[in-house]
């Protein structure tokens, strides 16, 4: 078994004030990819990984491609997630079903999903589509149920990465639509109530640039966090920061956050002293490993 990475570094970075980062790969985290924690309620949290069949062996599509959903677990003291199962909804998903988030009342979820469904049941001659945003809701006695595409999103187009401003009325979220100036840029869209949107807002030129933007995560002192792999950075995805109080432009985040392989999926607890990312960076467990930080 390959030895844990604990890392701690003293940096000086553009919060002010020095800070020093503790890092570390999680128990739980095996020779497959884990990614995108998202708290939910009291020390629950989802994460994204490769569907399980009921031999816990991963399951494929009929092309033989691998298959992400969710998972849920809780959150130790220490930053370990434990308990894990495969979310219970997971078998009506057929297709990909991944980066969950949830409402600040913990009544709805949102997942990006690219599944088929027509009216109520699931047919049998599923086919691939473009990625959607859908919401569920949670219903005592029968847990998450009624997934349903948001309105706003155009088959035509791949939307994705939602996340829930601490307020509940933004949404943020990835998109390939023409007001996109790279591949996937940073929208952001009113929750009017009753699945009513208001308008698809481009984070603009601050946030997004000409190459990925993903995986958007709104702090409670209102700062977006958010990967890219634009010019300038460590190495492949690197994670950002930007002050949505501010005028100024995304900040990279340091070292050891960041590598020189893939880093994302970025989210910090209410308090701002520790939280969750993945990365691809040597001398992990499998494809993507989820990290455990704490800020001192």
């Amino acid at each position: 078994m390959k030895i844990l990475t604990s890392i701690a570094l003293l940096l000086s970075i553009s919060f002010g004030f020095a800070q020093n980062y503790t890092i570390k790969n999680l128990d739980m985290n095996d020779d497959k990819s884990q990614y995108g924690v998202v708290y939910y309620q009291g020390d629950q949290v989802y994460f994204t990984s490769y569907m399980l069949d009921e031999r816990n062996r991963v399951r494929r599509d009929k092309d033989k491609r691998l298959i992400f959903t969710l998972f849920e677990g809780q959150k130790t003291a220490s930053g370990e997630i434990i308990n894990v199962k495969q979310f219970n909804k997971s078998h009506k998903f057929i297709f990909n079903s991944s980066s969950a988030a949830f409402s600040p009342d913990g009544k709805y979820m949102y997942i990006t999903t690219n599944f088929v469904r027509r009216g109520k049941t699931y047919k049998q001659d599923y086919k691939s589509v473009n990625l959607h945003i859908e919401r569920g809701e949670y219903i005592e006695g029968k847990g998450w149920t009624n997934f349903e595409p948001l309105s706003f999103c155009d088959p035509d187009y791949n939307y994705g990465h939602p996340a829930i401003s601490p307020d509940g009325s933004t949404m943020y979220f990835v998109s390939n639509i023409p007001s996109a100036k790279g591949p996937t840029d940073i929208f952001k869209i009113a929750m009017l109530g009753d699945d009513e949107y208001g308008e698809i807002i481009n984070l603009g030129e601050k946030v997004n640039s000409s190459r990925k933007e993903m995986f958007p995560f709104v702090s409670d002192d209102n700062v977006l966090y958010f990967a890219s792999d634009r010019v300038g950075g460590v190495g492949g995805l690197d994670i950002y920061k930007y002050d949505l109080n501010g005028t100024s432009e995304a900040q990279i985040l340091p070292e050891p956050i960041n590598s020189r392989s893939d880093d994302f999926s970025y989210i910090i607890s209410k308090d701002g002293k520790t939280g969750y990312f993945a990365s691809r960076r040597p001398r992990g467990k499998g494809e993507d490993d989820i990290y455990y930080f704490v800020i001192e």
